[in-house]
């Protein structure tokens, strides 16, 4: 399924940042799940919305939505490595599978021990 944010947003493709922030920001309010109680359907477009708006006030997810397109394969995890240093990854890693080693292994009890 194609998303189109510039449609889900009411914006042109080459709208400037400051129109973006204003047609969400508009939009937020008429979708936003707590003004809307009785939609079942607010809350769904508000998260479609702000994630629209997340992809096009960014200039750079902006300009990869710009060349690719929606479509969830594309997503770039480039940045991460960027961001956390490979020794950040492997304490997350570490930390994430700690429980994992920690937890000790019983031996079942040779057969025919309580028979």
């Amino acid at each position: 399924m194609d998303k189109n944010y510039y449609e889900i947003l009411e914006v042109e493709k080459d709208a400037s940042e400051e129109e973006i922030k204003l047609a969400y920001r508009r939009l937020a309010k008429k979708y936003h799940p707590d003004l809307n109680k009785t939609d079942p359907k607010a809350k769904e477009k508000f998260v479609e919305l702000h994630e629209a708006y997340d992809t096009l006030s960014d200039p750079q997810k902006r300009k990869i939505y710009d060349q690719a397109g929606y479509n969830p394969r594309n997503v770039d995890l480039s940045d991460l490595l960027w961001r956390y240093n490979s020794s950040r990854i492997r304490e997350f890693l570490r930390q994430m599978y700690a429980n994992y080693y920690r937890t000790p292994y019983n031996k079942p009890p040779p057969e025919g021990m309580y028979t």
